[in-house]
Parts: C-alpha cells; structure tokens; sequence
C-alpha cells in the first residue's frame, strides 16, 4: 500500500461508528472569508482553521510547522530552521498569498511581498485561519490565491499568566511567557519569546551548523469607551538571526561559509469600532504600519568579527481604513451591506557601498481600494455574497475585481453545498521592478500586474450528530501576465523579470475529515491534489512549476487518557514528488525533481496538576532525509523536552 493510499484509507476510517461527544464546530466565526466575521457554516470559499488547542497539542515552534498539514498548502523551507519558508496556497506563488497578524498586512515590499514565514514562532498564536481562493475583490493585490491570518492571544479572563521552557536537539533552547488581564472595561496582553539553536548543516558537503536564534514580544490592549466605542491598540516586534550558506560557484550548489542575515519586522494597528443604531450600523478606523530591516553580513573577507554585506533592504507600509455595515434586516447578518475604502503607501529601500555599480535607490508606491460587499440569507438555509473592488495605482493601470459566493445547507442531511468565483490580481514587486544585484539580477520597471480567474465547488458534509465533519473541494483557476523572475538577459549577462506569454493553470482537489472517536481518541486528516502548469517558452506547451507537490497528505491523532491529563499526539505529514530549478554555472536553469517524503512527529505530554504540565516531543522521528529546495537539506531527527505552566 503507498503511503497516500494509507493516509486515505486512515481518512476514510474516521467516519466509522464508535464516536463520543464533540462540540459542533459550525458556529465559529471565520473572520478574513469577508469583511466582516462570519460563520464558517454561511461561507462558500473553503476555509481551514487551527485553533489554541491544536497548536497545544503538537508543540510545533514554528506556525509553517502547522500550515504544512493544512489542504491546499504547499511549504518550501532552504534547509535548516530559520531559513528562508515559502508558503504557496493552490499552486500560486509565495507572493499570491495574503498574510495578515492581527489585522495587520505583513507581506514584505522588500522580499518580493512574500512574508518571512521562518521567522513566525507559534507562542502567542491563538489561531490560524485560511481562506483559499481568489480573494482579491476583498483584500486587494497580495490576495490572489487566498489568505492566511494569524490571530494572538487575547485574555478573556480576569488574570492569565503562562510560561513555557524547552530543550533538545541541536543545542536549541525555547522558552517564553505571557501576562494578560480583563479589568471590565478593557483588557491588556503581553508575550515574549526567545528561539535559539545551533541548527544543522545546510549543504550536502561539509560540517558548518547553520544556527537561529529568533526575540519575539507582542502587545495588545483594548478599552471600551462607552457601551457603543471600543479601541485597541497592537504593537508587535520580531528579531531573526540565521546563518546560511553561499553558492559555490564551479558546482552552483550551498556550501559552507559564514554567512549571517538578521530580520526585524514590526507591526502597529490602532482600530476604533463603532456601532450605532442598536448594533446594526457598525463603524471602524484603523491606521496600520510595518517595518522590515534586513542586514546581512558576510565574514568571509575579514573573519570575525562579521562586517556588512554590500546590499540591505528595507521596506515600509503605512495603511489607513475606513469601513462601514448596516443591517437592512431586523435579523442581524441576513441582509448586510459594506462599504469600505482603503489607502496604501509601500516604500522600498536598498543601500550599500557604491562600487563599479551603485545600489542605491528609494522607491514607493501608492494604492487606494474602494470596496462594496454585500451579503444575504433569502432562505434559512441559503447564504450569497457579491464583492466588487476597484484599486486606484500609482504606477499601473486601475483594477477592478470581483468575486461572487454561495451555500446551501441541507439540515435534515448535515450535507452543505458550497461555491464560490472571483477575479484576483497581483502588482509587480519592487524587487521585480527595481531589484538590484549586481552580476546576478536587475529588475524591470514595464511589467504589468498578473491577473487570475479561479472557481471553485465544494460539499461538506457532518455526521454523528456534528462530531464527524468532510469536505470535498474542487478547484481551478488561470494566470495571465504571471511574471517569471528568472529570464536571463544576454544583453547584460544578469537575470531579470518578464511577463510570461500563454496562461498559467492551476486545478485541483482538496479533502479533510476531522473526528471525535471514542475511547479518548480524536482525528484530523487530509489530502491535496495539485496540477500547476506554467507556459514553456523553450519547447513550447507547459510544463510543472517548481515547489508545487501534486500530492500532499496528513494525519493527526490525539489520544488522551488518565483523567485527560496525559496525552499522545501523532503527527504524520507527506509531500510528493515536486519540481525544482537548478541555476547551472553555465547559467543553464535546469528542472530537476525532488523526491518524496514523510514525516513523523511524536508529542507525549502529562499534566501535573491543572497549571503544571511537562511533555516530550520527537520530529522527523525516523530522521527522514529530504529536501524542499534543490541542494538545501533538512534537519534530520530531533528530541526535546519542556515544561508548560498557566495560571488564571
């Protein structure tokens, strides 16, 4: 039996009797699936969501960890922790992707608007959401193929303290805290972490351990007003340390060098709600703001200490929203309509010394979004959505987008119907654009924006009276004008980045069943097909692109007994064959393959008392040799052990 046939198999058998009591999940609200939270049950996009509990139990440090088991979600990591992740959702690029952190867009002008995923700990996470699809119509450029939001924890007690402390393999330590309080009017919540390792080696030749160490806090705070004005405020910083190798230049492969890169993001957002009109006409302004430095330094010319690398990069977004609802039904969400206009300014900086080129260069760019939604339940069971945006750029030619979805609920059966279309888009970058790298890169300023339509349908279905829920998704989609960052020039000997002719396609089937078992037991499963093809200027047709598995598999399985203070939760991940590119010396990009894999992950844990917990936890626990990107290994097996504690 192949390994996909068995993570089916144990996907179908979650269905079967013998099923204890479970809460029903349809009623949580999923918050980025439109402009205003909505049920998951009254939803046509397929939405996947992790919660607290979830991240508890696995003990994963990093949210990447996480997303890599969710459908549709294809995760691509350049060796060993803290290096550069790259998560790609239905087969689209890293950058097609929205990522928001507490309402917050963190997708970076300068990496490419991708966000740096390796520098994501899951301390104070309280929650993943994703939303797959086109989802441009509502949130703009970066929402092509969906979104990803990440929401911190928020107490909602009276006083929660919890800490957490952990140790293990590759000389890593992991350890942090947090501090929250509701005093009725408002609440405050703090959190701090510290990640450091001594990694493993990146590169298939040598010894050089290439070390993380990553400094997360975050803070949050609300206050209501009066009974009708609520205002928050949230501040959140993350320093990343990784040492990575360089590019031998006789074999094009990582070698062993000193290199070092340090990351520091930032992110601000002070929101005012409103609601008047006993709650049916809500209000909110908000000013959101985020900062990433990157430095790099390179120790080889002097040794230690390290010194600056020639090139580091900045980039700035200052963002201001205003949005408005009202309720034409007495029954609230029956008869919504939205309004909302967003305002945008991305900046993008590279310095460094000038030499036979000079590097420097300031860039920005400025976008303003008019956006209307509107929502209705004509039957009980029946809920459509209709989204229109219009962007208004700086530097391209105005877009407007669109996006339409539907559900039926049959009660009687627990069968839902779901479907969903939509128009996305996506601006060149600035480093498509303007990217400097001398010898290697330059950018191109005449690209246009790559433009998508994509459908989808669906069924979910619940059985055992909610405690078994499936869903079934079909999807597809194409690209026009995708931009291909990797044409050589010959004319000055350097890469650069063109619209491709032809259209990109993207098509696929998703599938996850979760469960409530009996005995203790409870179960998630899934399994993605994706088929992403690219135009092939060199032989004509298409061909596979890179970092995009067709299959993809997961399962988790919870066990817990003694009184529900111990736990065992088995994790088990596989990734497909996928295609790779391979820059030659003789500047020659090759296609290769890289080769499957799965990877098993063992979390024990017992409680001690109700604030006390200690755990053990093993990853890749059959030390799996593999690679995500041509060249780059992974960390083999690992054991660590820490202890939790929380108060309230």
């Amino acid at each position: 039996m192949t390994r996909i046939s068995w993570l089916l198999s144990a996907a179908v058998a979650l269905g079967t009797p013998g099923i204890a009591g479970a809460d029903n999940q349809t009623d949580n609200l999923v918050v980025r699936a439109s402009r205003t939270p909505q049920p998951i049950n009254q939803l046509g996009s397929a939405v996947s969501v992790i919660d607290r509990q979830q991240i508890e139990r696995r003990k994963a440090p990093f949210v990447s960890d996480f997303l890599r088991d969710m459908p549709g979600i294809a995760v691509s990591r350049a060796g060993s922790f803290g290096n550069q992740t790259q998560v790609r959702v239905r087969g689209g690029e890293a950058n097609h992707v929205l990522v928001m952190i507490d309402g917050v867009e963190v997708n970076d002008p300068a990496a490419s608007d991708e966000f740096s995923f390796e520098q994501l700990t899951s301390w104070d996470v309280e929650r993943i959401e994703v939303v797959r699809g086109p989802q441009s119509a509502l949130w703009g450029s970066d929402a092509m193929a969906g979104v990803i939001n990440i929401t911190t924890r928020q107490t909602k007690t009276e006083r929660s303290i919890g800490g957490f402390g952990e140790v293990g393999s590759f000389g890593t330590s992991n350890y942090g805290g947090h501090l929250g309080g509701d005093f009725g009017r408002g609440s405050v919540d703090f959190s701090a972490s510290r990640y450091d390792t001594d990694g493993e080696n990146i590169s298939r030749t040598g010894g050089e351990e290439d070390g993380y160490e990553n400094i997360t806090a975050s803070l949050r705070g609300s206050f209501a007003a009066t009974e009708d004005l609520n205002l928050s405020l949230i501040g959140r910083y993350s320093d990343g340390t990784s040492q990575f190798d360089a590019i031998d230049g006789a074999t094009s492969l990582p070698t062993d060098a000193p290199l070092e890169s340090d990351v520091e993001l930032f992110l601000l957002r002070a929101t005012g709600d409103l609601a008047l009109a006993n709650q049916r006409w809500l209000n909110r302004a908000q000013f959101t703001y985020s900062s990433s430095d990157r430095d790099n330094k390179d120790g080889r010319a002097v040794g230690d200490p390290l010194i600056d690398d020639p090139v580091d990069f900045e980039g700035y977004r200052y963002g201001f929203e205003y949005q408005t609802s009202y309720d034409f039904s007495a029954d609230p969400e029956t008869n919504r309509l939205i309004l909302a206009v967003e305002h945008e300014r991305d900046e993008y900086q590279q310095s460094g010394p000038v030499t036979f080129d000079d590097p420097n260069q300031k860039q920005e760019i400025d976008n303003t979004g008019l956006v209307a939604e509107y929502l209705i339940q004509p039957w009980s069971t029946v809920n459509l959505s209709a989204s229109l945006r219009h962007d208004d750029n700086s530097d391209f030619d105005d877009e407007t987008t669109w996006r339409l979805s539907g559900t039926w609920r049959f009660d009687d059966t627990g069968t839902r119907l779901r479907a969903s279309a939509g128009k996305g888009q996506k601006s060149p970058t600035f480093t498509e654009r303007f990217g400097f790298f001398s010898g290697s890169f330059i950018g191109n300023p005449d690209l246009k924006p790559e433009e998508s339509i994509g459908y989808e349908f669906g069924v979910s279905q619940e059985a055992a009276q909610g405690r078994v829920q499936a869903n079934l998704t079909y999807f597809q989609y194409k690209v026009e004008d995708e931009i291909n960052g990797f044409v050589f020039d010959p004319g000055t000997g350097s890469f650069t980045a063109e619209n491709a002719d032809g259209n990109s396609r993207r098509r696929g089937v998703e599938f996850d069943v979760s469960a409530q078992l009996a005995g203790g037991f409870d179960a998630q499963a899934s399994y993605t097909y994706t088929d992403s093809k690219e135009p092939d200027a060199a032989n004509g047709g298409k061909r596979r692109e890179i970092r995009r598995p067709r299959h993809m598999a997961a399962m988790n399985l919870n066990y817990e007994f003694l009184n529900e203070r111990a736990r065992l939760n088995l994790n088990v991940s596989y990734t497909g064959k996928q295609k790779d590119d391979f820059f030659a010396p003789t500047f020659v990009v090759e296609r290769v393959q890289l080769d499957e894999y799965t990877l098993v992950d063992l979390v024990a844990s017992y409680d001690v008392t109700e604030a006390f917990s200690v755990y053990a936890r093993a990853e890749n626990l059959f030390d799996k040799d593999y690679e995500n990107i041509f060249g780059f290994q992974s960390p083999g097996d690992g054991y660590y052990a820490g202890v939790r504690m929380r108060l309230r």
